[in-house]
């Protein structure tokens, strides 16, 4: 009995140390929002400050050193998130979570997303104002995947930590523009509705449709209907599978144009 209890003990002191060395580590990978650091490619200095919310205020004098810091901070608090975000364009989330994304994979690379975003990249003009503040917020991105501590996302699915290049901005905008474009949402949504209530539930949703119309010219109802259902069950399982809320920012405002500075409107939607 006595040799049951001393090893009850031993079970439960491992444990204990256990869970204090796990809370140990998950607190070592929280954001740092107190201190200086020292961002290679920066010209002059930048202040960070964080407000009451945790939401960062950026102040420097010139753009360049602003998105440098901007790309540091928001790799800080959301590399995970932002890791995700440039892997669906380039159909690389199988990678990450396995055969049940490979259908998604296919579906986001058949847009060619990913192979306009090379393109582009290939012949981008390395002068151009918006591409030279891009490739700052990569090397604030870069300087904190190089120096700062790694997500415990990364060590929960396996994979490494990776560089950010231009193509993966313009890869996430690519997804984003997907993601915005409403037609994507209402188009196949209408067509479910038509094909499995029929065209008299469309009339209370007073939008217009008119499912009779002939938009193809010669238009062959048997080849197309199973090209338009094809597409319409693509559309649906890529965006279901990826368990993430489309099409709505998180958060949308305006400011009125008596409260700007140049006496204009302010419309912003964030997506994230």
């Amino acid at each position: 009995m006595r040799t049951l209890k001393r090893i009850g003990k031993i079970l439960l002191a491992i444990l204990v140390l256990l869970v204090i060395g796990i809370g140990i580590f998950i607190y070592t990978l929280k954001p740092d929002y107190t201190g200086e650091q020292e961002l290679v490619h920066l010209e002059k200095e930048v202040s960070v400050y964080y407000d009451n919310y945790g939401i960062p205020h950026i102040y420097g004098e010139n753009e360049k050193d602003a998105f440098m810091a901007l790309g540091y901070v928001h790799a800080q608090d959301r590399l995970w998130q932002m890791e995700l975000l440039r892997r669906i364009a380039s159909g690389g989330l199988s990678e990450v979570f396995g055969k049940d994304l490979v259908g998604t994979d296919k579906f986001f690379l058949s847009l060619g997303i990913a192979d306009a975003s090379k393109i582009t990249v290939a012949n981008v003009d390395e002068e151009n104002e918006g591409v030279v503040l891009a490739k700052a917020y990569l090397d604030g991105i870069n300087q904190f995947i190089a120096e700062g501590p790694t997500p415990i996302e990364f060590y929960l699915t396996g994979i490494e930590k990776e560089e950010f290049v231009l193509e993966d901005v313009y890869n996430t905008i690519g997804y984003m523009a997907f993601s915005f474009a409403m037609a994507h949402k209402t188009d196949p949504l209408l067509t479910t509705i038509n094909s499995k209530l029929g065209p008299d539930y469309l009339k209370d949703l007073h939008i217009g449709s008119n499912v009779t119309t002939e938009w193809i010219k010669n238009y062959n109802p048997t080849q197309n209907d199973s090209i338009q259902n094809n597409l319409t069950t693509a559309v649906n399982k890529a965006l279901g599978v990826l368990n993430v809320p489309l099409f709505e920012g998180s958060n949308s405002w305006v400011i009125a144009p008596e409260k700007t500075k140049n006496g204009k409107v302010i419309l912003a939607n964030d997506p994230a």
